[in-house]
């Protein structure tokens, strides 16, 4: 199978998704939920779907529910879309990256307060490195080596 056939067939499957999601579905229960990714398998029999919903009362299992009752759907969707010859099987999964991303958010500001106090932006790091932390070439030098070298070479040859 092509390189570029499943990447297609997966923007493809989240843009039918999504589409159907905002405008041909009347459920209540999944208003807000959007699909976030999909993952093909590579025989094409297989999808996961990620989802993920913003102010939306219900649970994750809720609309986890909602979406596999839904799921005969959007596999006529894809059928009547004619982009696959084998309708793949539709399994949901909660797409937590949102709330991981919140946790690390609140881990780093938790971090930033704690050191804050000490953080001075016009420090000069000039003032901490001592002068013999500096290794200086001299011209002549770098041509000595690169002498060196050559007759190194010529040496071998």
């Amino acid at each position: 199978m092509k390189d570029y056939r499943i990447p297609r067939l997966k923007k493809e499957l989240k843009k039918i998704f999504n589409t159907a999601l905002s405008l041909k579905l009347n459920d209540p229960a999944l208003a807000w939920v959007s699909i976030t990714d999909v993952v093909i398998s590579k025989d094409l029999r297989y999808a996961k779907l990620y989802f993920t919903h913003f102010n939306n009362p219900a649970s994750h299992d809720e609309v986890k529910a909602s979406l596999i009752k839904t799921s005969g759907f959007f596999k006529k969707l894809i059928a009547g879309a004619h982009i696959m010859r084998t309708i793949p099987e539709l399994s949901f999964f909660y797409d937590d990256t949102e709330d991981r991303a919140e946790k690390v958010d609140a881990l780093l500001a938790s971090i930033k307060d704690e050191y804050d106090e000490d953080y001075d932006p016009d420090i000069d790091i000039e003032d901490y490195l001592d002068d013999d932390d500096y290794f200086d070439y001299d011209d002549d030098e770098e041509e000595d080596d690169y002498d060196d070298f050559d007759e190194d070479d010529e040496e071998d040859r």
